[in-house]
């Protein structure tokens, strides 16, 4: 066997036949760098199994790669960094992945992948990925990690689409064969922000449909700049005008649109096609709001078409930034910076 690091990530390429003799001395040698793998910062481990002549399945069965499995598990619990396998054969994913449904060990279709997940900050931000698993539920819970990290994603409906998808090159990294199985006793990030898991899958539909409804309606560039998971952002020009509506059902939460005011003002008299008075505030927090409506009622379709039953209440507008954060109780959500005709404006979604 050899190893290499790359991007604090250590790669042990299973050149070999996989057995159990070799499982155990694999796992020791690893066992033995512990102190060394913590001091060099290490964020994940990946057993490639690229250049490993294993034996076929036999009635869907493989010993020795049940072996692997069981003992790569123990091992991530030892030296408490996250191990997966990776280039493994596709028709022996589901083998794997069946194997390791109720481990910490994770399958990673390639070392991309496991730099996606192990150590992100290596990669570009805003990185678009496609996904694909005929396991709709397998492959939410990787869509709901990719979130989290900030990753923009989209799904493809079936192996098809994901051919067709992929093969339009319009994606930054495409994830198939893979499974991020988890410690059962770790928080789930849905928990720590908040936030329900069927909520974070659906951030893109708020953000698509921002983008989509307000380049429409105005005819200006609209685009999303980055997103993270934080509080209610207070470090925001103090002349905002903010709509705000609750919604509940098959998910439920508040969306909140904020917009400076010089920014609302162009944006609603390029809607309207004419000029309005600046000092005009009756009818400029009634343009947020309707920018508010345009883009919930957006989602809500998007939504029904998704089958999810998702009701939206009428926007409560604010001019105080103090009052609207007294409706956030503080929580953590996600916090998106946005632009429109390359100025600033933001949304944010939380419980």
């Amino acid at each position: 066997m050899t190893s290499i690091i790359q991007h604090s990530i250590l790669i042990f390429n299973y050149n070999e036949t996989i057995l159990e003799s070799r499982n155990t001395v694999l796992c020791n040698t690893i066992l033995g760098q512990k102190v060394t793998l913590k001091e060099k910062g290490i964020k994940g481990i990946l057993v490639s199994l690229k250049d490993a002549p294993y034996s076929p399945l036999v009635k869907q069965e493989n010993p020795n790669l049940e072996n692997l499995v069981a003992q790569l598990d123990k091992l991530s619990h030892s030296i408490d960094i996250p191990i997966a396998i990776g280039d493994y054969k596709r028709d022996t994913f589901s083998y794997l992945k069946k194997l390791s449904s109720d481990t910490s060990v994770k399958l990673f279709q390639n070392i991309n992948t496991a730099l996606l997940f192990f150590n992100p900050s290596a990669l570009k931000k805003e990185l678009a990925v496609l996904i694909y698993d005929e396991d709709r539920e397998n492959a939410d819970k990787i869509a709901t990690e990719l979130v989290k990290l900030g990753y923009s994603i989209v799904h493809a409906q079936n192996a098809e689409d994901f051919k067709i998808k992929a093969s339009a090159k319009k994606y930054d990294m495409t994830i198939t064969h893979t499974a991020i199985n988890q410690n059962k006793s770790k928080s789930s990030t849905t928990q720590s922000l908040g936030l329900s898991k069927q909520l974070v899958l659906n951030l893109p539909v708020f953000i698509d449909t921002a983008v989509n409804s307000l380049v429409t309606i105005t005819g200006l560039e609209a685009q999303k700049i980055k997103h993270e998971i934080r509080p209610f952002n207070e470090k925001i020009p103090s002349q905002v005008i903010i709509a705000a509506m609750k919604f509940k059902g098959d998910i439920s939460g508040i969306f909140f649109l904020i917009f400076p005011r010089e920014l609302a003002l162009v944006a609603l008299e390029a809607m309207l096609g004419e000029s309005l008075e600046a000092d005009d505030t009756a009818a400029i927090v009634d343009g947020v709001a309707e920018f508010c409506n345009i883009i919930t009622g957006g989602a809500k379709v998007t939504f029904s078409n998704k089958k999810l039953k998702v009701l939206f209440e009428l926007p409560k507008t604010y001019l105080s930034l103090q009052v609207a954060l007294s409706d956030t109780l503080g929580s953590n959500g996600v916090w998106i910076d946005m632009q429109l005709d390359e100025k600033p404006f933001y949304m944010f979604i939380t419980k």
